[in-house]
């Protein structure tokens, strides 16, 4: 049955038949996913505010893909669990030093790093999100490194060729997700993304995931790491104790970052 498929597989699945097909309906996704039409019309009008399609009488077709769409679609992500995000992102960036080579993902957990990683010198820093490398024209003494590859609107990122990653030892690599559990890992939506989060892990040294509370007992459909590759954990508080307790126990810090550190 796929009624208890993860909300964000969910809305993937709808974005694949509207990519393959132009146009979907709200009657054939409720009986192909095995939900109600009120979650599917839910969905829809989730991915219509994200300005990826444009709902009609009984269904929804494709928008245009626009770089005025992609944007908006990172925005409205990048100010979901902001607070959160930001206190990540100070701490996370505390962790590096002058002359460090570090990776970030594409993610807006780690865009949230930007403000707090140019102070730095001599930083060199590789990553395939077009949004994160823009940030940092202003940042001379930063030096940014991006693979080559396919744009991913919904991402802004560039995937596809992780062999054009550049060969290069990073002491430290910083990663978000859609799920952390202890039994499937690190978890990604698109098999894009976690094929490029794997390949940049391989450059670093210390491997650190950074997720709001949110993300913690999800399983999204793509492994890129097992617990076994990463170091620590940074992450929010609301997240039972049984959840972090294997993790611990395997030898990961997990830093619990409140509002107020």
């Amino acid at each position: 049955m796929m009624n208890n498929l993860f909300l964000q597989e969910r809305r993937q699945l709808i974005l694949d038949d509207l990519r393959r097909d132009g146009r979907v309906s709200v009657k054939a996704l409720s009986d192909k996913l095995g939900v109600s039409e009120v979650t599917i019309r839910q969905d829809l009008r989730a991915l219509e505010d994200e300005g990826i399609l444009e709902r009609t009488y009984g269904g929804a077709m494709l928008r245009t893909p626009s770089a005025t769409a992609a944007e908006l679609s990172f925005d409205i992500r990048r100010r979901k669990h902001k607070g959160a995000k930001d206190n990540i992102g100070r701490f996370a960036a505390s962790l590096v030093k002058d002359g460090y080579g570090i990776a970030l993902d594409s993610s807006t957990t780690t865009y949230a790093m930007i403000p707090y990683l140019k102070r730095y010198d001599g930083l060199t820093i590789v990553t395939n999100s077009l949004v994160i490398a823009q940030q940092f024209l202003d940042s001379p003494r930063i030096r940014v490194l991006l693979p080559g590859g396919m744009l991913r609107r919904d991402s802004i990122s560039l995937v596809g060729n992780p062999a054009s990653l550049p060969d290069i030892n990073l002491n430290l690599g910083f990663f978000s997700a859609q799920g952390v559990t202890f039994t499937a890992g690190i978890t990604e939506i698109g098999p894009d993304e976690a094929e490029m989060k794997r390949a940049m892990m391989t450059r670093c040294i210390t491997k650190i995931i950074t997720v709001d509370a949110s993300k913690w007992g999800k399983i999204a459909p793509y492994t890129y790491a097992a617990v076994r590759d990463i170091a620590r954990i940074i992450t929010t508080p609301g997240i039972a104790p049984a959840e972090i307790a294997p993790f611990e126990q395997a030898g990961i810090t997990v830093e619990v970052i409140s509002e107020d550190e």
